[in-house]
């Protein structure tokens, strides 16, 4: 009875979800392996899991279904049996191949996503492919209806930073970006090199239902979602020419931020602009100017 009543009025709910049977899918010998809660959605549509898909062939990618890997919906609510409906999580997994280099920020070269800042630039470039229409046809409009692609590079007075995430994943490490969609919904991706060619992209697209606080659902949600991401597991075939690099302590143990401060000096005019210097130089002249202000009232 006790358990009964802790489940009714507030035990059981979308934080404690529980994770099913680790999957394996088999992508020409590398494994990449991860678990899920089983409560899927009964409403949305999923699709069925991909157990083995041949990626030695890049000319299957030309179909731009090839390579999807499995799809699942969540419904998130409150905890407790009457808990609220707040909204839903729909999961993407696929595997990608790497998109034409369109930006050139730095070089017109393929990217070559084993170079990590070719990695985070790579990054960019594919969300801006994806979503630049989207971003443009909601310009103008409240955010809260509005496409936005956030800016891989920001500065920090000097120092230069991005709001791509780093996680690492049993011994692995993946790279996370997010998109903001119309009607407070949030993209989120993790993405890792799987081969010279190809990557690894986990997708969640969180959808809080109208007059829901994106923050209250969004506490459920990621409860859920934290799940899947903690069991991402990658073993890749022995003869694959990028599994030390990915094992490396350089690309394991640095941050985003440290690879853009790395090349910094490259970045910053076509991130910021030609005129970067010279306004970098006003803002030291700015800061004396107050440093030395501060200073003479000190004195006083």
């Amino acid at each position: 009875m006790a358990s009964f009543l802790s489940n009714l009025f507030g035990g059981r709910g979308s934080s404690d979800a529980t994770l099913g049977a680790t999957r394996t899918i088999d992508l020409s010998g590398n494994k990449f392996s991860f678990a899920m809660p089983e409560d899927f959605s009964k409403q949305m549509p999923a699709e069925n899991l991909v157990e083995y898909l041949d990626i030695s062939d890049l000319k299957k990618f030309d179909n731009p279904e090839y390579g999807n890997l499995i799809r699942r919906w969540w419904d998130i609510k409150e905890s407790g049996f009457f808990g609220k409906n707040l909204g839903t999580v729909m999961m993407d997994i696929s595997v990608q191949r790497v998109p034409e280099n369109k930006r050139k920020d730095i070089h017109e070269r393929p990217y070559n996503i084993v170079d990590r800042l070719d990695f985070l630039l790579m990054i960019d470039d594919n969300s801006h492919q994806r979503y630049d229409e989207l971003v443009e046809k909601t310009k103008g409009l409240p955010d809260e209806q509005a496409y936005s692609v956030p800016s891989t590079a920001h500065l920090l007075g000097k120092e230069m930073g991005t709001g791509f995430r780093d996680r690492l994943y049993n011994s692995h490490k993946w790279i996370g970006y997010s998109v903001r969609a119309p009607e407070n919904q949030l993209i989120a991706g993790l993405v890792t090199p799987l081969t010279e060619y190809l990557f690894l992209e986990v997708v969640f697209t969180y959808a809080p239902d109208r007059n829901i606080l994106p923050m209250s659902f969004l506490h459920f949600a990621y409860q859920k979602t934290q799940l899947v991401e903690d069991s991402l597991r990658i073993d890749y075939e022995k003869n694959n020419s990028i599994q030390n690099t990915m094992k490396s302590k350089d690309w394991l143990k640095t941050t985003n931020n440290q690879i853009l401060q790395r090349h910094q000096d490259l970045l910053l005019v076509p991130f910021f602009g030609p005129d970067i210097y010279e306004r970098l130089s006003l803002q030291d002249q700015q800061v004396a100017e107050v440093t030395k202000a501060i200073a003479k009232w000190d004195d006083v």
